[in-house]
């Protein structure tokens, strides 16, 4: 959802999701720290057992807010030491970093402190972001003349926005994890990307409030960030809060006509509202800046069978299927218009095609068995289907009414009774065939077939 690396995500499974863009948030980084327990501890020992008063991890943030309390600008590097892991001695490196680092801060009136074993972080009293950028450059190039190595620093000052002085090692944190996007060696400054980027890794979390306080102190910063405006949408979105979201996506799309995230975001929150006309427009506009993605050409020919166009659904389901062959909830759709067409062989291939790839689509499911039932063969497997679909969906009166119509071609009028009435009861109108079920019972002679 951030800037940084930001393209289209064409999901593998989407149904009900909104279209987000990459940030790699989520994806397994290398590993910085030292490769044991053990090397972690003996590391942190090392680093703590430094003079000039050294603030250990646990205290770091404390300690820092105190010695800032009537400082009015200052700034935060947080450093890591790159290939940590890799290092046969990282206490020596640890500590011949430390040496470059306390260097600095004697330089420089700062002092320093343990972020992490593999992380330092420096505080530097009276230094603006700019003179933080100068400091964090001379000391990568002193590390990277001396020892052959690198340093990724991340860097946040005082003051920014509303942010009390002891967010503010937490900003150059995120500042840190916002410049790993460029590689070892990286200096990056907080800003509204690096917020994105944080937003991003609490909405992965399922932590919605959390990505929203932060999207929402990003565009505080960056007020016209189109990516900023999508994501604080998709988090709207998610929570079914329709309006919200659609002016966020509404006013990306102002600042980025081009940008078909927000046009596809846009499209599907009109959809889920039921405008199915505005969908449409937004979704057209998505097409004609990108053809290639998936779920506009999927939601797309959802919305025209919605509407009762099957005609003009088939084109960009089948499209969809193209796009992605590993979409089962595309293959359903698919089946399902082609069932709505009466094209009932390829019906069927769609809907096994939709089962391999998704085994408990009850809708499939469902829909199979009936029409395996209506072709006259497989039997067993048709009630087997259409008893499981009512099974995992009990209250689907459509499911119940099949599973009706297969069990009285089974010759089970009781049982297909029992069904008929579940479905009325779930508000599928079955009554003509509680009707036929009844003359049944009362004129035994009656030909179940003719009936049919």
């Amino acid at each position: 959802m951030s800037d940084t690396n930001a393209f289209v995500h064409r999901s593998q499974t989407s149904s009900s999701a909104f279209l987000l863009s990459q940030s790699g948030v989520g994806e397994p980084l290398p590993a910085h720290g030292p490769a044991t327990d053990q090397a972690a501890a003996r590391t942190l020992a090392a680093l703590t057992s430094l003079p000039d008063a050294a603030i250990s991890p646990g205290r770091l943030m404390e300690a820092a807010a105190g010695r800032l309390a009537d400082t009015n600008l200052f700034s935060v590097l947080v450093l890591r030491m790159d290939d940590f892991a890799a290092h046969p001695e990282p206490e020596t490196l640890a500590l011949d970093t430390a040496a470059a680092v306390r260097q600095a801060c004697r330089q420089h009136k700062g002092f320093w402190g343990v972020f992490d074993e593999d992380k330092l972080a420096c505080f530097f009293p009276g230094v603006d972001e700019a003179g933080a950028i100068a400091l964090a450059r001379g000391l990568q190039e002193q590390i990277a003349s001396q020892q052959d190595r690198s340093l990724t620093i991340g860097i946040a000052a005082y003051p920014a926005l509303d942010f009390d002085r002891r967010e503010i090692l937490i900003n150059a944190q995120k500042a840190l994890e916002h410049a790993e996007f460029f590689g070892p060696g990286s200096t990056t400054a907080f800003d509204a990307v690096s917020l994105n980027i944080s937003g991003d890794k609490y909405y992965q979390a399922g932590d919605i409030d959390g990505a929203v306080f932060e999207f929402k102190r990003a565009l505080a910063m960056d007020p016209d960030n189109v990516n900023v405006y999508n994501s604080l949408g998709v988090c709207y979105g998610v929570r079914q809060d329709l309006d919200a979201a659609l002016e966020c996506f509404v006013r990306a799309a102002e600042l980025d006509p081009g940008e078909v995230m927000a046009l596809y975001n846009a499209g599907y929150a009109h959809m889920c509202r039921g405008d199915y006309e505005k969908a449409l427009e937004y979704f057209s506009g998505a097409e004609q800046i990108d053809p290639e993605v998936f779920e506009v050409a999927f939601q797309t020919g959802r919305v025209y069978l919605e509407i009762n166009e099957p005609e003009k659904a088939l084109q960009y389901l089948e499209k969809a299927v193209k796009l992605n062959e590993k979409s089962g909830i595309a293959y359903r759709y698919l089946a399902d218009c082609y069932l709505r067409l009466g094209q009932n062989t390829d019906a069927t291939v769609a809907y096994k095609t939709a089962l391999k790839l998704r085994p408990d689509d009850a809708e499939a499911l469902s829909a199979l068995g009936w029409l395996y039932d209506k072709q006259g063969r497989n039997a067993d497997i048709a009630l087997m289907f259409c008893r499981r679909a009512s099974e995992m969906a009990p209250d689907n009166g459509l499911f119940r009414y099949r599973l009706g119509q297969v069990y009285f071609q089974q010759n089970e009028p009781e049982k297909a009774l029992a069904e008929f009435e579940a479905a009325s009861a779930c508000g599928y109108d079955a009554s003509e065939d509680i009707a036929r079920i009844g003359q049944m019972a009362a004129d035994p002679d009656t030909d179940r077939q003719a009936q049919a």
